[in-house]
């Protein structure tokens, strides 16, 4: 018992050191082809192959790393180049049904989604906005389960629960499995956009989302200038 005990106090004095000293083995070179470790194998390797082993191990897990990063900017330069196209194509189009419609048609297509609804709170500008778009009073209580989202500025993704997917999309709701819920206006003031996809890997939490809440901007502009047709109307 009592070596037990030396020897665990020997341990702890060598670890202690070698954390005080970290480059010992580097001065002392001729312990790192004797000192040997255990590997998964169960064959011994020395410190030196167990370095080089994990500085492997670290380099391909760097390179995954990368290639995800070099992905992601791919795909966010893509968004990119993709949303400020639909912007010049929704800038030209004056009939608010017509610029409802091309941004619906757009988004199903460019985000591979399969449903598409907008909520807006100003009954005049949901009135002639198209099929996408349905018009709610914002203090109407079905929206209570919805304040957080909104209330976060920015869009979520992610799974929504059967009755906020009903809500949403009525009896399609039932086949949505991910969600991208977008605020319109700040803390969703002027309403809400919600894009819906049969595949739960599509919207997800931490996506990037940075298209979408910038598309929502593009969109309230919209409705706070609503065009020169409407304008000539008013003349």
């Amino acid at each position: 018992m009592a070596d037990d005990k030396e020897r665990v106090a020997l341990k702890d004095v060598v670890a202690k050191y070698l954390r005080k000293h970290p480059d010992f083995l580097r001065q002392n070179p001729e312990l790192l082809e004797i000192v040997e470790i255990g590997h998964d194998s169960g064959a011994a390797v020395s410190l030196i192959e167990r370095q080089v082993e994990q500085l492997r191990a670290s380099n391909e897990e760097l390179n995954r790393q990368l290639s995800r990063l070099k992905r992601i900017a791919s795909e966010n330069e893509l968004l990119m180049s993709r949303l400020h196209r639909l912007t010049l194509e929704l800038m030209t189009i004056d009939a608010r049904p017509a610029f409802f419609d091309h941004l619906g048609d757009r988004l199903l297509n460019d985000f591979k989604a399969d449903i598409l609804q907008i909520w807006l709170f100003d009954p005049a500008s949901a009135a002639d906005a198209g099929g996408h778009v349905t018009a709610i009073d914002p203090d109407d209580a079905t929206l209570e389960p919805f304040r957080g989202q909104l209330d976060k500025g920015g869009t979520v993704c992610g799974r929504l629960s059967e009755s906020k997917l009903a809500f949403l999309f009525g009896n399609k709701g039932r086949w949505v499995q991910s969600t991208a819920l977008v605020p319109l206006g700040p803390r969703g003031a002027d309403g809400m956009m919600a894009i819906g996809s049969s595949d739960p890997a599509r919207f997800y939490p931490g996506m990037g989302t940075l298209f979408l809440d910038l598309l929502a901007e593009v969109i309230s502009t919209r409705l706070a200038h609503p065009g020169r047709t409407a304008q000539r109307r008013s003349a």
